[in-house]
């Protein structure tokens, strides 16, 4: 990332540039044959100076004209000083102005400016011929170096042996500049010698590379801080579908979480977590449905986006073709200065901005393909599941004397093997699956020149999910302008972003996987039916559903206005304002038809159908002001300094409107509705949180050896008690650049090597902004006209902060400038640990929040690569990466007020076939509690459990539950394999997990506690125990004698024991990239165009994995194809 040690990092914009000097190049010289003593006067120009030689004044004029100037030096001494303000004029009306009073006249031969003394004699300019070749260190011809005459557009391009021929006019001392891209410029001085051969060498040295916090820029050789900067092209490589998937495969640190229930559903943002949990996440009374589209997760990091704070699901839905870079904050040295809010981490994501001074298009085209993965299903086919139904006993009667029972029982098998010898065996599971085809766009325009930039962007984004109907459509625009005005800098970004969503109307996948596979969906008739099982077993049809005019439709609209300016005091101080506002709206419109399945149940035909409105306001402002001092005091000491008060505001309100009796599916809109839904009314909710606070950086480094960074930010917020209204955060970080100490240089090795550590502390506020204060929410009824209300929140006035405290040691390392490897080991430990506990009813009140106890996360992280190969010439390259992490959340203390939560977890764990979260002194945040399983008894088929004391037991007791593993791998990461071929491009990036446990929810649901009456997965039938003797994994599938109850019971709920505790490892080819770039073929610049490029992605390729369990209940997971066209006019 350092180093230009191929052309990935800045070949872009060395093209465009050589691709402007050809086009000048080419053209100017016919320009000169037309009319030999006829210039075009090319572009406006504007400069002043005062007092100033001639020389200097003609030597402007090329700079600005880009025309070739003769002159006699001793003409313009002469000449003496002069001042000239040229404003809006062309270069003849320039020479006027310039060389007026002088005595001095200038006239044009060819293609060349003479200045000559007014009664001179107008002489013939010489020219000279200079040929040569350009190779470079290893002696191949280099085609394609621009040769240019200095201070002009005067130039060639080497031929594909490396060979050139310019002709210059015989000027003094011309100076010939050599460029080619991602190899060193020279500049050669003429001196008479009419051959110049040139060795070009590659450009290896460091570009100065900066960390950017979204509140100021700072030099990263200066920065002790652990932060990971990812560029816009880094993003590319693993994947376009958003931002979240790249990171997933490049940042171990930045665990994103895949959620088993609903797999690729476009309609969810994953959770996430930097560097482990630091909160505790409970069940809070009275959060309202539409109230994460205003709030983060409490564990998900800080997300700014061009310096302003921003909801998850606005980086969610951003074009991933707009971001320049992505910066992650990890310890409290690069994250303190967002102090309350910082102690998850921060996710600074920079959009691109204009490069360019001349009008540019790009154009960004893709088309995309869900296709449905149900690898993780393993169930049993038509025969498979009658023959698991016989084994189990549901066609022999409990009393063989029922003459009646055997009949029917045996009449109903006797049908259903009809049907499975006839050939019918339904995939149910492909009913609602389809492959989505969608498509996105994007346009960006650029324009500008040094003082005024405009960029204009504008994407549609068309997401079509694997399940019928399931959709997401994203229309964003935006518009950025930056003017600079002498010491003056103003910049404004206006944005919009319009989403609608739709969830499939065909319902959770899960309800599919149940359907017996020797049932049909239609009738004779090839109608869908309501009744998807048979006379003997009624299951709703849920494909009858998607007939219907079901809606399940979201929408939000989110305007954003972003203003800065900024003013140069003096050098190194400039002072800065910001403000920036957002408003978004958001609505939710959820309609069920009367004859939907899920009112089979309901009795009264006034109450069937439902429909529910939510529409939520949110508002964001924020101020801030600020002074950024920077400055390099003599040779080896620089400082940098930052001051900034700020403000904002956070507010939002929702409503929320039930309904029901809607007597047909073509009355879609609420006020078809007969009533308010049974015992309820318009309800809502609002919230309003403000906070204020101060912040200073300062940094010092001597000589980039010595580091050292401090950071102080104090924050008030109305979010805590009275009495803690302030919190206060620090940092300091010092660092040590080995690779900048003699003795180091001296050896070659490093081109860096530095050490760094931090410790500081940060905070977290919560999600709920009355969570200090007494709250209560008003009913929904009325007492001889009064309106009830109940007590919700107890006060607390000392409700503190949640603070963090880390600590980081680190180390950058860059070796022979190939490879790279950046270690960084930390230690955090949250304090005052925010829960809402739960009270007693005759407490009069539903919960109260509390500091209760303290965290402790602890890990590493690790990322190398290594550049096997690069060479400049043709673009080739070779780079292998491996990143890796390892983190542990740990309980250290907390209050006795968690152990009613505890009771809770233990009630359901003995009602239920789950494993819960515990939380105790000293154990693991992601501790998988179960019952000790000894296994099944070959003698009887029961499971024996293995109680505290050791005994063995056939009685199931939550007491007797023990830490049976850990969900968190002992060791995640990403590998990756980058290579490139003259334009050709090639990316493999796998994602793994080692060493972590999951409860395998699958073999309880699905071949334990099965019913028998749905399908069943296939280990239904493998491993099962059937008679005295068999060791085995899975107890009977029939029923056993119970000596305790004398009975033989048939529906034996099997618990959450440590027998389904499995260990858990898995590698997921997770991006297959193919790219093209045209760059060498002549066609593209003759049809207009700067670049055409075409790429082809594969996203979540295959999964390995050594635990077997399904994947996407609720929605199934995908394998996304993207085909990409990239065009800049």
């Amino acid at each position: 990332m350092k180093k230009n040690h191929g052309f990935p990092y800045k070949w872009g914009i060395k093209m465009r540039y050589v691709l402007l000097v050809l086009q000048v190049a080419l053209f100017l010289p016919q320009w000169g044959h037309a009319s030999n003593n006829v210039l075009l006067p090319g572009p406006k120009i504007s400069f002043s100076m005062k007092d100033a030689l001639m020389k200097d004044v003609i030597w402007e004029l090329e700079k600005r004209s880009g025309f070739v100037f003769a002159y006699n030096a001793n003409d313009l001494l002469k000449a003496g000083k002069v001042s000239v303000e040229v404003k809006d004029k062309d270069v003849y009306e320039a020479l006027d102005i310039c060389l007026k009073g002088t005595g001095l006249t200038y006239v044009v031969q060819q293609d060349v400016i003479v200045i000559k003394r007014a009664d001179a004699p107008v002489q013939e300019v010489k020219k000279v011929t200079i040929t040569g070749r350009v190779v470079d260190k290893d002696s191949l011809p280099l085609p394609g170096v621009t040769i240019l005459l200095k201070h002009t557009t005067m130039g060639v391009v080497t031929d594909q042996n490396g060979r050139y021929s310019i002709t210059i006019p015989d000027v003094q001392e011309p100076v010939l500049i050599f460029t080619f891209v991602g190899m060193k410029s020279r500049e050669v001085k003429y001196t008479g010698n009419n051959v110049i051969n040139i060795v070009l060498e590659d450009d290896v040295t460091e570009v100065e590379e900066v960390v950017v916090t979204g509140m100021f820029t700072r030099k990263a050789s200066s920065f002790t801080g652990s932060a990971t900067t990812i560029k816009g092209d880094e993003l590319l490589k693993v994947g376009n579908q958003n931002v979240f998937q790249s990171l997933k495969a490049l940042e171990p640190g930045l665990m994103i979480f895949e959620s088993i229930d609903f797999g690729s559903d476009p309609n969810k943002v994953p959770e996430m977590q930097l560097r482990g949990t630091s909160v505790i996440a409970m069940d809070v009374e009275g959060a309202s449905d539409l109230r994460g589209n205003f709030e983060n997760n409490p564990n998900m990091p800080l997300f700014i986006l061009d310096g302003f704070e921003a909801a998850a699901v606005k980086i969610f839905d951003l074009d991933i073709n707009r971001i320049e870079s992505i910066t992650i904050l990890k310890d409290a040295a690069a994250k303190a200065i967002y102090g309350s809010k910082a102690a998850n981490g921060v996710v600074v994501v920079e959009t691109k901005r204009s490069v360019s001074k001349n009008l540019r298009v790009t154009y960004m085209g893709n088309v995309n393909v869900e296709a449905p993965d149900l690898s993780s299903y393993d169930l049993c086919n038509a025969r498979e599941k009658l023959e698991a139904e016989r084994v189990y006993g549901m066609y022999s009667p409990n009393r063989t004397d029922d003459i009646e029972g055997v009949l029917r029982l045996e009449r109903l098998y006797m049908e259903r093997l009809a049907k499975v010898e006839a050939g019918v065996n339904t995939d149910w599971m492909a009913k609602p699956l389809r492959n989505g085809v969608g498509h996105k766009h994007s346009l960006m325009i650029e324009l500008g020149d040094k003082n005024i930039q405009l960029v204009a962007n504008l994407s549609y984004n068309s997401i079509a999910g694997v399940m019928k109907g399931s959709d997401r459509e994203n229309v964003a625009g935006s518009v950025f302008a930056s003017y600079r005005n002498n010491r003056f800098r103003f910049r404004n970004e206006l944005s919009v972003n319009i989403n609608r969503s739709s969830d499939s109307p065909y319902g959770e996948f899960s309800e599919y996987t149940r359907l017996n596979p020797y049932w049909t969906p239609v009738d004779q008739y090839g109608q869908i039916t309501r009744n998807a099982g048979d006379e003997e077993a009624y299951y709703p049809n849920p494909l009858y559903n998607a007939t219907l005019n079901t809606s399940l439709k979201d929408k939000y609209t989110d305007i954003t206005d972003n203003f800065e300016g900024e003013y140069d005091v003096f050098e190194g101080l400039k002072v800065r304002a910001r403000i920036g506002f957002t408003r978004k709206f958001t609505r939710a419109d959820h309609f069920y038809p009367a004859n939907h399945l899920k009112f089979n149940t309901v009795q009264e035909l006034r109450k069937r159908g439902s429909y529910q409105i939510n529409t939520g306001e949110g508002q964001t402002m924020d101020y801030d002001f600020s002074l950024n001092y920077s400055r390099q005091l003599g040779d080896k000491h620089y400082v940098f300094g930052f001051l900034s008060y700020s403000l904002s505001e956070n507010t939002f309100e929702e409503d929320i409107f039930k309904a029901e009796g809607f007597p047909s599916d073509k009355m879609n809109s609420i006020f078809f509705a007969r009533q308010y839904t049974e015992n309820s009314k318009p309800t809502g909710s609002e919230s309003t949180s403000r906070s204020v606070g101060v912040n200073a950086v300062f940094n010092y480094s001597f000589d980039d050896r010595l580091l050292m960074d401090v950071t102080y930010r104090t924050n008030a917020s109305s979010q805590f008690g009275a009495n803690q209204r302030w919190g206060n955060f620090w940092s300091f970080g010092g660092g040590w650049n080995i690779h900048n100490e003699k003795w180091m240089r001296e050896l070659g090795w490093f081109s860096r090597l530095k050490l760094r550590a931090s410790l500081g502390s940060t905070g977290s506020q919560g999600s709920n902004a009355y969570q200090s204060l007494a709250t209560y929410n008003y009913s929904d009824k009325y007492y001889e006209d009064a309106l009830g209300a109940y007590l919700l929140g107890m006060k607390n006035d000392d409700l503190k902060w949640q603070k963090k405290m880390d600590y980081n040691l680190g180390m950058d390392m860059t070796v022979k400038n190939c490879f790279n490897l950046v270690f960084d080991y930390y230690q955090s430990i949250t304090e005052n640990l925010l829960v809402a506990l739960t009270l007693p009813p005759s407490s009069g009140f539903t919960t109260v929040q509390e500091n209760i106890g303290k965290v402790k996360n602890a890990g590493v992280e690790v990322n190398m690569s290594y550049t096997v190969f690069s060479h400049a010439k043709d673009r080739s390259y070779l780079t292998l990466a491996l990143r890796g992490a390892h983190n542990k959340n740990k309980v250290l203390k907390i209050s006795d007020s968690m152990k009613a939560y505890n009771e809770r977890m233990d009630k359901e764990m003995l009602e239920g076939g789950k494993p819960v979260i515990k939380y105790y002194d000293g154990v693991s945040m992601n501790a998988i509690w179960a019952v000790p399983s000894l296994g099944i008894d070959p003698a009887t088929g029961r499971e024996i459990y293995r109680k505290k004391d050791g005994r063995s037991t056939f009685t199931y007791d939550v007491n007797d539950m023990v830490i049976c593993g850990d969900n968190l791998p002992k060791l995640n990461g990403s590998f990756s394999i980058n290579l490139g071929y003259k334009g050709l491009g090639f990316n493999m990036t796998c994602i793994y997990e080692l060493g972590a446990k999951m409860f395998n929810q699958t073999l309880i649901d699905r071949v334990e506690n099965v019913d028998m009456h749905y399908n069943v997965d296939r280990r239904v039938l493998e491993g099962r125990w059937q008679n005295p003797g068999d060791v085995v994994r899975f107890r009977s599938l029939k029923s056993y004698w119970d000596p305790e109850t004398q009975t033989y019971p048939r529906d034996v709920q099997t618990k959450a024991t440590s027998r389904f505790v499995q260990k858990k490892d898995e590698l997921n080819i997770s991006s297959i990239n193919i790219s093209y770039d045209f760059y060498r073929y002549a066609f593209v610049k003759q049809i207009g165009l700067e670049r055409l490029s075409l790429a082809f992605y594969m996203n979540d390729v295959a999964k390995l994995s050594t635990i077997k369990t399904e994947r996407g209940l609720a929605y199934p997971f995908a394998r996304n194809y993207n085909f990409s066209l990239q065009m800049t006019f």
